[in-house]
Order: structure tokens, then C-alpha cells, then sequence
């Protein structure tokens, strides 16, 4: 606003003073439709009025002084092609002004805008290439507080004139008695609003926040296939990353992942997983920590519109809290889960999640070859194998284990029963995946106190690992490897790392449980708080997010959103995160290199999503010393090479290509070996 003088400001109205809670205008003619179809006025479809209502403005243009058209006149030509009662047509003309009135809200970015610009003449102008009519819109304008007495406005329809062809602007200067060059103009559109002002002398400001982003466009593009969901979904990204109020430009980006691509997703996994609860009748929830920290506070939102009867609960677990207390013998699931695969794997690490301590252990692994200053060292593949074999045969640390287990077990259930887990009431569980090990160790536990098996809400779902199988039922809102459903036939680790991410909690993991003195069990945490994603900037992600709910649950003039299967939109939820996942930004990369990724049980480290390759990582990679270049599995791939050295960014496709190149040769003398 520095380009501000003392002079006349023109404001554009839609998409600058005003936007929809849609991001297409057109769509606010569909559910026109849908409303005149619930009304008896129409007998065809929602999507067959939208055509009509398009193709009538299209038409009626073609009959008047440059192509400026009332709302009148294209209701004219609706009638046209109707063919129904002068009385229905007036319905469906109020209706279309009663639905723009609904779903118009203002721009709050743009009000220091008037507000600088009353600052250097108390009267602004409004101009729009529009076929409202100007009463309508001064109401508006009124009615979110942008319109003062003295104002004057502007509309195309009322003076067959246009911002476009620049005659809208010359009317507006000559009422006002003004050289071009006292007029600055305020506007999102670039050749109405700045490129056409500016040729003809007009000073002219580029003000185009409220212009989709590339999320909401892709929301918008699968209007169609989603019954205006999605559109909704867009116009309520953008809507609320405008209201949003970041204090740095990190801040921003992070403000609009969550607002445009996190929130979307997030919302319709938790409308499913109501919408799911009540078809089951079931009496709670369990969001499990701490995946399930923003999901239920997603759910208390959306569950007053949808469920209302159900009870929404916290449960604080781990794989590390829940795995010994659901121990009942050593087999091969115990044994996958004790060496699970991590970049850092160390004899701290694995004590850890069998929950000795040093002085129970040292004897045992100093016995196996395994001395305490070793404990930190970060182990091979192959002193991975060889440990597991050594401790496979190992009868008393077998017997160790099962006791401490058995001693937690009974902790575990008081808490269980404290949370009113063991009622027999019917309940869910909510973890956002990947092979359902909480609810299987869970489970375990609840076999052995006797109650219910409980329903397991997935966002997706693959193969329990160690041939292990679910007692209870558990389903999938993404895909479902175990019934070979949804959009993916194998497991899609960008979904893996990106969920982790949307879904980070604000405290730190849990790692047991502790039984207080009269009884009750409280959580013992690992960190009171989970500082490293706090400092990152994870207060404002779920603040972004948690905004974008409220407006949908506050300012959506619909049900529809609710009562409608959110599956129906996974195809243009994907396009949107692949678009995201696949083609991000310098900012968006940038933004994400301090976000925190856990890959340890107990937390004993961490990584960042977003992490720069490193020249030795690559240089590795390509003379086959290492099967990768990422400096961890979970590391966000483009993200990470976006941030990297341009030196690395130049090695790399070498790099690729030197590898590809002695893999053929290996294969090539492999050959050559077989055939003697």
C-alpha cells in the first residue's frame, strides 16, 4: 500500500471485497438447483439447471450493448428455455439472490486496504463487471461493512459498460470529475483490474489473495464428480487461510498446507469415521494419542452435526505402552516388533521397548558379547540378525520379559477400566494406521480381561505384520490392503510420512502407565510437551486446520457435506495431496525442514521431514555402498531435494544414472557367469 497517495480509490467487489464460501461462481448455480429441485419448482437434475442457468447467461449476452446483461435478462432467457410458469421463473431468480447472500463473505485482508484508502478521501468507488444488481450488491457491501454514505457504485449490467473494455472506468472518472491519474484501482483480476486501468493512465493495485491457490483449484476441478463438495471444500480453504493471521512467511506456508491440503483430508476421514460410528451404533470413540489429538478435536466439531449421541474420548497409548501389557508369549510377532526396523537401532533402543533397565540387563547382554559401552552403537543389518538369533535362544530374558509384561498388564487394566474400556459397551478406535498394531496388542489385553473387541477407524490399513490377524473389526477410509480395497494395492508411504505429520500431537509420546495411590492411572509421558514440533510451528498447523472446521461447521449453508459419503471424494482428496507430495514449492520444502519426523518407539531421536541429501549420501549411493541417498526411510523426497546444494542437485541425476548403469553390468556379468 506504500503506492497509496492522496487521491481516489476504486475497490473490484467479488474475489477482493467479497468472496464465496465456493470457490467457482457457477456452482452457487447448481445448488440453486438442488434447492429448486427439493422445492418441486424444477423436475431435472441440479447439474442440468447449472447448464441452462450458464448457457442463458452465455446466450443473453449475445443481444445487448457489449455482452453487460441484468440477472432480469438472463432469468428471461431461463424462461426461454424452460418453458415453465412467469411465477416459478421469479422463485428461481430470488432464489439465485437469496443463495449469492449466503454463501458471500467478506475478504477480512481487504479492509486495511479501505480503510488506508478512506484514510486519503473519505468516498471510494466501487466497480464490477457483474449482472447483479446494484441495489443487491450495495447491500452487501453494507452488510459486511465495506459501504459508507457517499460511496458510489459502479455495475457493468446497469451501464452496459465494462472494466474490461476500460468504458467502466471512464464513466466512473467522468461522474467524478477526475484525470485519470487522481484514480487508483484495487482489484484481483489482472487485465480488468490492473493491465486495462493502467493503459488508460489509472494507477492500479494487484490485490489477489483471495484468488484460489493451486490446492483450492484442484478441490474445484472435481466439482463436478462430488456433487459441489469439493467446491465447498475449496471456497472454505480459502476462506479460512484469508482469515488467518500468520506472523512470519513460514508461518503462512505452514497456515495454508493446513488450511488447503491437511484440513480437507483430515475433515473427511473424521466425517467418515462418524458417519461409520453411528451406522454401528456405537457408544464412544477412542481417539488413540497421539495421532488422534487433532482428529477429535476435528470430531467434538463435526460430531453435534452427525452423531450427536456418541461419547468422544482421549486414550493415552504407544506401540511401546500397549505392546508389553498385551504380551502373552514370545513368538515371531514379538520378535518383528523388538527389531522393527528403524534408521538407529541400538542396545539402549532395544531395552527400551522391552522395558529393562541397565541393571536387570547388563549381566545378560555383557554375558552375550554385548558390554555396556557398546549399548549406544548404532547396529548393522547383520548385527541386527546376529543379535535377534543370540537372544531368540535365550530362555531367561524370554521369562523376564513375560514377567514385567504380566506386571503391566495390570496397570493397563486399571487405566483400561478407568476410561470405561471394559463395560461392554460397543466402541471405535481411531489411529490413523498403518498395520493396526495398537488395536491388536489392545485387543490381546481385552482377551484376557474379558470384554469387547472393538471396531478400528483407519485412515489406511495394510497387513498386520508376523501373521498376526485382528479379532475385532477394522476398516479403512483410504484403502484396506486386507480386503483389497481403495486406491492403492500396496502400502503408499508418502500417505505414511505426510499422515504422520498432519497428525502430530503437542505432548510428548507415551511410554507407561503409573497407578497413583488412591487408585486412579495417569499417563507417564515422555516430554510434558513435544518441544520439537512445537518449535517447528505445530500450534498454528492445528490452529490453521481446526479454523477451517469451524468454518465449515459454522458457515456451510448445506447438510449435504455431512449426510454424503466422504469416499465419493478420496479421488480429488489424492490429486490435491499428490500435487502437494509431488510438486512442492521452494517455500512449501523450505518450511519443513525443522518439522520433526519420530521414527523411534520411545523417541530416543528424531529427523526432520525435509531433510538436504548430502553429497558422501549420494556419492555412496551411486558406487553401490548404500541402497539409498535420503538420510532417513521417512525423509520427504522432493521436499528434501528442493533444499539440497546446488552442488547435489547437480550430482544427483549422475548419480541415478551411475547406479542404473552398474546394475546392468552386475546383471550382465551375472549372465555371463550362468552361461558357462
Amino acid at each position: 500500500m506504500s503506492q497509496i497517495l492522496s487521491q481516489i480509490y476504486s475497490f473490484d467487489i467479488f474475489d477482493t471485497l467479497l468472496t464465496r464460501l465456493v470457490s467457482e461462481p457457477t456452482e452457487i448455480f447448481r445448488i440453486c438447483g438442488d434447492r429448486a429441485l427439493h422445492f418441486g419448482w424444477i423436475n431435472f437434475t441440479a447439474e442440468t439447471f447449472q447448464e441452462v442457468r450458464i448457457n442463458a447467461e452465455r446466450r443473453s449476452r449475445l443481444f445487448y450493448e457489449a455482452g453487460e446483461v441484468t440477472l432480469d435478462e438472463i432469468y428471461r432467457e431461463v424462461a426461454n428455455t424452460l418453458e415453465i410458469p412467469a411465477e416459478t421463473i421469479q422463485k428461481l431468480k430470488q432464489l439465485e439472490l437469496d443463495v449469492e447472500a449466503e454463501y458471500l463473505v467478506a475478504v477480512p485482508q481487504a479492509r486495511p486496504l479501505l480503510e488506508q484508502a478512506r484514510r486519503s478521501h473519505p468516498h471510494v468507488l466501487f466497480l464490477s463487471d457483474m449482472y447483479l444488481p446494484e441495489a443487491f450488491l450495495e447491500e452487501r457491501l453494507r452488510q459486511h461493512g465495506f459501504w459508507q454514505t457517499g460511496d458510489r457504485l459502479y455495475v457493468s449490467c446497469q451501464y452496459r459498460k465494462s472494466k474490461g473494455s476500460g468504458d467502466l472506468f471512464l464513466k466512473a472518472i467522468a461522474d467524478r470529475q477526475l484525470r485519470p491519474q487522481e484514480l487508483t484501482h484495487i482489484g484481483n483480476s489482472w487485465q480488468p483490474d490492473v493491465a486495462k486501468p493502467r493503459e488508460l493512465g489509472i494507477k492500479a493495485i494487484h490485490f489477489d489473495n483471495a484468488n484460489p491457490n493451486r490446492y483450492e483449484s484442484i478441490l474445484q476441478a472435481n466439482a463436478r464428480s462430488t456433487n459441489g463438495i469439493t467446491s465447498l471444500l475449496a471456497g472454505l480453504s480459502r476462506y479460512t487461510r484469508l482469515s488467518r493471521e500468520p506472523k512470519t512467511s513460514k508461518e503462512a506456508i505452514i497456515g495454508d498446507i493446513a488450511a488447503s491440503v491437511a484440513a480437507p483430508i483430515l475433515t473427511a476421514y473424521t466425517i467418515w469415521i462418524l458417519q461409520q460410528a453411528k451406522a454401528r451404533q456405537l457408544a464412544r470413540i477412542y481417539f488413540l494419542a497421539r495421532d488422534g489429538e487433532i482428529l477429535l478435536q476435528i470430531a467434538q466439531e463435526l460430531a453435534p452435526k452427525i452423531y450427536p449421541e456418541v461419547e468422544l474420548r482421549y486414550l493415552y497409548v504407544s506401540r511401546q505402552a500397549l505392546r508389553m501389557p498385551g504380551l502373552t508369549k514370545i513368538d515371531k510377532a514379538f520378535w518383528e516388533w523388538m527389531f522393527d526396523d528403524t534408521d538407529i537401532f541400538s542396545i539402549n533402543s532395544l531395552l527400551a521397548r522391552m522395558c529393562l533397565d541397565r541393571s536387570t540387563a547388563e549381566g545378560i547382554f555383557t554375558a552375550l558379547g554385548y558390554p555396556f559401552e557398546l549399548w549406544q552403537k548404532n547396529l548393522s543389518a547383520q548385527e541386527r540378525i546376529t543379535l535377534r538369533t543370540k537372544l531368540e535362544k535365550h530362555e531367561p530374558l524370554q521369562e523376564l520379559v513375560l514377567q514385567i509384561a504380566a506386571q503391566k498388564r495390570e496397570v493397563l487394566k486399571a487405566y483400561l477400566y478407568q476410561e470405561k474400556m471394559l463395560d461392554g459397551q460397543a466402541f471405535g478406535l481411531v489411529d490413523v494406521g498403518w498395520r493396526g498394531s495398537l488395536q491388536i496388542s489392545l485387543e490381546n489385553a481385552f482377551a484376557l480381561f474379558g470384554t469387547r473387541n472393538p471396531v478400528g477407524f483407519y485412515f489406511a490399513l495394510d497387513k498386520p505384520s508376523g501373521g498376526l490377524k485382528h479379532r475385532g473389526e477394522a476398516i479403512a477410509f483410504f484403502f484396506n490392503l486386507n480386503h483389497a480395497v481403495g486406491l492403492r494395492n500396496d502400502i503408499d508411504y508418502r500417505y505414511v510420512s505426510a499422515m504422520e505429520v498432519f497428525c502430530a500431537g503437542c505432548e510428548g509420546t507415551t511410554l507407561d502407565y503409573v497407578l497413583q495411590a488412591d487408585g486412579s492411572v495417569v499417563p507417564l509421558l515422555k516430554h510434558p510437551h513435544n518441544q520439537p514440533a512445537l518449535t517447528w510451528g505445530l500450534e498454528f498447523f492445528q490452529q490453521s486446520v481446526m479454523a477451517f472446521v469451524r468454518h465449515l461447521v459454522e458457515r456451510s449453508p448445506t447438510d449435504l457435506i455431512f449426510l454424503s459419503s466422504p469416499k465419493l471424494w478420496r479421488e480429488a482428496l489424492d490429486r490435491l495431496f499428490l500435487t502437494f507430495n509431488d510438486t512442492p514449492t521452494q517455500q512449501e520444502a523450505e518450511a519443513f525442514t525443522d518439522c520433526p519426523f519420530f521414527d523411534d518407539p520411545n523417541e530416543l531421536y528424531h529427523f526432520y521431514w525435509a531433510m538436504p541429501f548430502r553429497v558422501v549420501d549420494v556419492f555412496k549411493y551411486a558406487i553401490a555402498l548404500s541402497a539409498g541417498f535420503t538420510v532417513h526411510r521417512n525423509a520427504w523426497y522432493e521436499a528434501s531435494l528442493l533444499v539440497s546444494s546446488p552442488l547435489v542437485k547437480a550430482y544427483l541425476p549422475i548419480a541415478i544414472a551411475q547406479r542404473k548403469i552398474l546394475k546392468r553390468c552386475k546383471k550382465l556379468v551375472m549372465s555371463l557367469k550362468n552361461t558357462k
